[in-house]
């Protein structure tokens, strides 16, 4: 059956989002156009907002409503160790948990060339210029990156490379989670916690 232009447009948008397949694409049309209007206009006041006042910060490489973002501007946060993560909801993540109070630095993803992703396509060339500022005051750089292989390639890539400056690269730890089972633990994770164990 041939779908009115208006639904199959919906349909399309939602469907090239991320995870979204076409029947649950249509099914989210259906959705929006059986809502009333204001419910309608809404939405799309918000997605209107998020492409209009949405940036990404020039210091950090956050996604902020200004530049530079509300933590790089934040005099209170410690400049002397900075963390690199692959996108803006790393940082969310790791400020949720109210663990760490440097500074960012967004590469903008992880070294993936399958997936077209390579080191001069992230923000990598951004870090070192950062890093190599003669009023630089950072003095440790955490890589916070996913424990898989892309994350692993890109770790390796920015050690050799950071290794030649005068600044410390560590990486976070990584092994059996807080209240995880032995039993459940697959061999990678294993090998982790036995690579990365420490004094009890």
């Amino acid at each position: 059956m041939s779908l009115p232009e208006p639904l199959r447009q919906a349909a399309a948008a939602f469907d090239s989002l991320p995870g979204v397949g076409p029947r649950a694409a249509l099914r989210y049309a259906y959705w929006l156009v059986n809502q009333p209007k204001n419910v309608v206009d809404q939405f799309s006041r918000a997605l209107t907002q998020l492409a209009e006042r949405m940036h990404l910060c020039d210091t950090c490489g956050m996604w902020s409503e200004s530049s530079p973002c509300t933590i790089c501007s934040d005099s209170r946060r410690n400049q002397e160790i900075l963390c690199v993560i692959a996108t803006s909801p790393d940082i969310r993540v790791i400020e949720d948990a109210g663990i760490f109070k440097g500074r960012y630095l967004v590469l903008g993803g992880t070294i993936d060339p399958i997936e077209g992703r390579t080191p001069e396509t992230l923000n990598i060339a951004k870090l070192i210029n950062r890093l190599s500022h003669p009023d630089s005051p950072i003095k440790e750089v955490i890589l916070a990156l996913d424990a898989n292989i892309p994350g692993d390639v890109t770790a390796m890539y920015l050690k050799k490379h950071l290794g030649k400056m005068n600044v410390r690269v560590t990486r976070l730890a990584r092994g059996l989670p807080t209240g995880a089972a032995l039993e459940y633990a697959d061999a990678h994770t294993l090998n982790d916690a036995f690579q990365h164990r420490s004094e009890s």
